[in-house]
Formats: structure tokens, sequence, C-alpha cells
């Protein structure tokens, strides 16, 4: 029988060496996956999130569209109120000329209304309101609710 020859110090250097890559690699292969695993659960974790926000930004527009449904009622009820020939009632507090404003008030006329930028078509207005209105219109920028200034609305 025969027995292999025994290898050079040149050829265990190089196995050696290869061993030592085949080490380094697989460490860099196990910190890639922890890596990967880490950025998954980041990902799920804002995906979640998102689905959060997405359902309280539903819950906000079912809402808005239900209050704006209510305002475009409101309107019309009022229009057609005026046109009955009924008492004018301020848009903003709803006094009326049967039930003035605690401090008394008057109605603003369109010229005034219009010189503080609002639109008098949109109904009857008060002095006393009047004067509020022209303070939000006077704010700059307008203040925005929070969810708005964080979604960027």
């Amino acid at each position: 029988m025969t027995h292999p020859a025994p290898a050079s110090t040149d050829t265990v250097t190089e196995i050696d060496r290869a061993r030592q890559q085949c080490r380094d690699m697989e460490a860099r292969l196990q910190q890639a996956w922890v890596r990967v695993d880490d950025l998954h659960q980041a990902l799920t974790h804002t995906e979640a999130k998102a689905d959060r926000y997405r359902h309280q930004l539903d819950l906000a527009n079912l809402g808005r569209a239900r209050l704006a449904e209510e305002l475009s009622q409101l309107r019309t009820d009022l229009a057609q109120h005026a046109a009955l020939g009924g008492v004018p009632v301020c848009r903003a507090c709803g006094c009326h000329d049967l039930m003035a404003c605690r401090d008394g008030c008057a109605w603003a006329s369109d010229g005034e209304q219009t010189a503080i930028g609002l639109d008098p078509r949109l109904g009857p207005l008060c002095t006393r309101c009047l004067g509020w209105q022209a303070e939000i219109v006077a704010q700059d920028p307008p203040r925005r609710s929070r969810w708005r200034r964080y979604f960027g609305m």
C-alpha cells in the first residue's frame, strides 16, 4: 500500500488561507442576514404605522364629509327659510332679529364683509361675529388644525 505524499508547506498555507476566507465570508453573510432581518422588522413596523394613519385619515375624511353634508343641508334650510320671508339668522352664531347676541349686535353689510375678505353670499353675519371673523382672516398664516399640519394639508 502506498501512502499519500506529505503536503508541502505552501499547500498547507493555501488550504489554511482558503479556510480563513470561508470563515470570513460566513461571518459577513451572517451579518448581512441580521441586517436583512432588521430591515424587514422596520418595514413591517412602518407599514403597520402607515395603516393606522390611513385608518385615522379615512375616519377624518368620513367625519369631514358628514359635516359638509350637514352644512349643505343647513345652508339649504336657511335659504328656504329666507325665501319664505323668514327671519335672517347669523351664519356664525345663530342670532336673529328676535334674539340678538348678549351684548347686542346689528347686521353687517355686504361691503363690511367684503372689506375683511369674507364672502357675503354665504349668508348674513352680525357685527359681533364680524369682529372675530376679521381676527381669524387677519391671522398670518391661517391657523390649521394639527392633523392638517401633520399631513401637510
